[in-house]
């Protein structure tokens, strides 16, 4: 036997062998630092249903796929260039594997590869016509990404990032090779193939400096070389760096639940063992866990975060990040602390650890949970599937229910809450003063209970003068299309949206719970309402706790009433002098995909026409207000530059437009957009007005 090719074996063994085992036991260790974490179910339901078709669509759809990184179109079509680089080169790599591992049997192993022993050699000169082709695309990626951390310098990326560096010189260097050694193949008569454009052309380079037939087949063999220790030390590194999201996203997607984005996981307040949000490492449920190991710290959350655009301590990059630091330093502990105990025991081990995260740095920091307004623009935009809200909210459930740390402007509209089911604190017993005079049945006091819709006021359209007007004008659209509805008054009590977003998990689990057992009660099957936060709550949280009902945005029903030609909605008088835009809200958008109705009923009005703000849709910029944000205090560190109200930085989108009518489909939004329109000196000129009182203005 040929001692060349059993040294050639006994090499590749030994890389093979140390590779795949710190491979494999560097992401099992991972995977059981998460998994250590606090069990994650939604409901009961999904403990029984694992959704496999759900799973299987999801990672299909954003791992094969692609679609979230195709949000913005150029960066996209890169990453697919590496991405889709990678699958095609699964059979270069697959092919020095099988090479590697039996080419004591082979006469040559460097010849080996799978598409010209599976199907022959004409297959296989067109994969690796495919190849070379490919290895362009992927520098080409590889070359972009570069340019934009090192040169551009983007938002959100690290410039002193040595792990991107790293991969991005592995990766080329893979390339590199296999082009070089290809190109080697060429000129060597041993490995002589049909040359195509770029193999062949770098064979002509070869020749150029003085490669001939026989030494081109020692180049050929250092290239394989050099291709394949390369990707043994790809292995070595990947997983304990921040690109093990090319390991752990792909579980993230496939592991993702169908549970409704616009829905919190509920906790089981009767559990004696509860663990009433999370602070230590361990109490963290597994998936926020998981979303810190999938993390590639692209900064694209971070970038769309209003919080941080707007000169905030917020960053939902560096609370991801510093989540995923605190499990890989303290998980270990737990996971020792724990070994070999009953669960009581184990759970008294822990708990004499210190694996407290927040303050523990400044992305953790209770100022920079507080400012977020779960606008879900930073989920939007994840490429990996993360979900920085859920790990917000557990962490504000830590400092509400077990350290009672709030401000005391939240601390008050809950005590509101509490007191008169209502955060501005106005008496309960005026819910309904509001329809006065406009003959709306309240079901308490009618004969007759039966009604086709129950339209749902919310604390806004109920008690603030603004939203007043809103809900008298929807009921003239509704009474006007003949429909049967009702409200339920002073029986109506707050959603509890406010105060599950601000953590208070408590207090929206009694107001939530009242709230269905009064709807149930009345038999109701469809609701109505002008409020997303209600419409969210109502429709996606509140079958958490036996309400189960169609829930419709007013948006959607106006929109509806209009196509089945219930009301006739006539052009305005301005709307060929002046122009319309739409500002989008966090919660019917990006929550519940309803983009296209209040744009539909916007246009009815304007002519067809809508100025879009440079933020819209998917990428909408939120007013400031979501996640209890419009009970507390924002701060603005006058010594930045860039820090400023959430609302007027949206407020300058929309006035940038140049639009003289901005509409909104939100009670929150409406006060947020119009304050911002008065800070701007623009009230005398420009109209903020609800999508209702547009479509009540212009019914004949």
């Amino acid at each position: 036997m040929d001692i060349g090719r059993i040294i050639f074996h006994l090499l590749f063994t030994a890389f093979f062998v140390v590779a795949n085992v710190v491979f494999v036991r560097a992401i099992l260790y991972r995977l059981g630092l998460i998994f250590n974490g606090r069990p994650a179910f939604f409901n009961e339901d999904a403990k029984k249903n694992l959704n496999i078709g759900f799973r299987l669509k999801s990672f299909l759809v954003n791992v094969v796929l692609q679609k979230k990184n195709f949000r913005e179109p150029v960066r996209g079509i890169m990453h697919a260039f590496v991405f889709y680089g990678f699958l095609v080169y699964t059979i270069h790599t697959t092919s020095q594997m099988v090479a590697g591992i039996f080419g004591y049997v082979m006469d040559d192993p460097y010849q080996f590869a799978l598409p010209n022993f599976l199907f022959g050699e004409a297959a296989n000169h067109i994969y690796e016509q495919a190849v070379n082709y490919v290895s362009i695309l992927v520098l080409t990626g590889l070359g972009f990404f570069a340019w934009r951390r090192w040169i551009k310098k983007a938002k959100g990326l690290d410039v002193h990032s040595p792990a991107s560096a790293i991969v991005i010189s592995m990766i080329a260097t893979l390339m590199v090779t296999t082009l070089l050694g290809n190109g080697a193949k060429t000129v060597a008569a041993t490995y002589f193939t049909h040359a195509g454009l770029i193999d062949g052309a770098i064979g002509k380079i070869w020749e150029s400096i003085g490669v001939a037939n026989s030494s081109a087949d020692t180049v050929f063999q250092i290239m394989w070389w050099g291709h394949i220790l390369t990707v043994f030390s790809f292995m070595l590194y990947v997983p304990t760096s921040k690109h093990a999201h090319l390991i752990f996203a792909p579980f993230n997607y496939f592991l993702a639940t169908d549970t409704p984005k616009g829905q919190l996981s509920k906790l089981n307040l009767d559990d004696e063992n509860a663990v009433w949000g999370s602070n230590r490492v361990e109490d963290f449920p597994w998936p926020n866990l998981l979303d810190g190991m999938s993390c590639i710290e692209c900064g694209r959350c971070q970038v769309e975060c209003p919080a941080n655009r707007t000169g905030k301590v917020l960053n939902p990059k560096a609370i991801i990040v510093e989540l995923k630091h605190q499990m890989l330093e303290k998980m270990p502990e737990v996971a020792a602390a724990r070994a070999g105990k009953t669960p009581e025991e184990g759970a008294e081990a822990v708990a004499a650890l210190e694996t407290g995260v927040i303050n523990s740095h400044e992305g953790l920091s209770e100022e920079a949970l507080w400012g977020c307004t779960t606008c879900y623009a930073c989920v939007e935009a994840c490429p990996v599937g993360n979900n920085q809200v859920n790990a917000i909210i557990e962490m504000r459930r830590h400092l509400v229910l077990a350290e009672s740390k709030m401000s005391p402007e939240l601390q008050k509209a809950f005590t509101n809450m509490e007191n008169n089911s209502n955060p501005w604190g106005v008496g309960a017993h005026t819910r309904a003063d509001w329809a006065e005079g406009l003959n709306v049945k309240v079901l308490s006091e009618a004969e007759d209970k039966n009604v086709d819709v129950l339209y749902w006021v919310g604390c806004a359209g109920a008690f603030d003068e603004r939203n007043k007007k809103i809900s008298r004008d929807f009921v003239k659209i509704m009474q006007k299309a003949d429909v049967n509805f009702g409200i339920l008054g002073t029986e109506e009590g707050c959603s509890g949206d406010s105060a599950r977003r601000g953590g208070n998990e408590y207090l929206y689990q009694t107001l939530a719970q009242t709230n269905v057992d009064t709807i149930n009660g009345y038999g109701i099957k469809k609701i109505v309402t002008a409020c997303p936060h209600c419409y969210n709550t109502i429709k996606n949280e509140y079958p958490q706790f036996g309400g189960n009902f169609e829930v419709i945005h007013h948006s959607e029903y106006i929109n509806q009433l209009s196509k089945d030609g219930k009301i006739d909605v006539k052009v305005a008088d301005d709307a060929n002098t002046g122009k319309y835009t739409y500002h989008d809200s966090c919660y019917i958008g990006r929550y519940n995909n309803n983009y296209d109705n209040p744009r539909d009923v916007v246009k009815k009005v304007s002519g067809g026409k809508i100025e879009e703000a440079v933020d819209h849709h998917s990428k909408g910029l939120c007013c400031g207000a979501g996640g209890a944000q419009y009970w507390m205090e924002e701060h603005v560190d006058e010594s930045n530059p860039e820090s400023m109200r959430v609302n007027s930085k949206r407020t300058g989108q929309l006035l940038d437009t140049g639009a003289t009518t901005i509409a909104t489909a939100c009670p929150f939004c409406i006060t947020m957009i119009t304050d911002g329109v008065k800070a701007a000196e623009k009230i005398d000129s420009v109209k903020v007005k609800d999508i209702a009182e547009l479509v009540a203005e212009n019914i004949d």
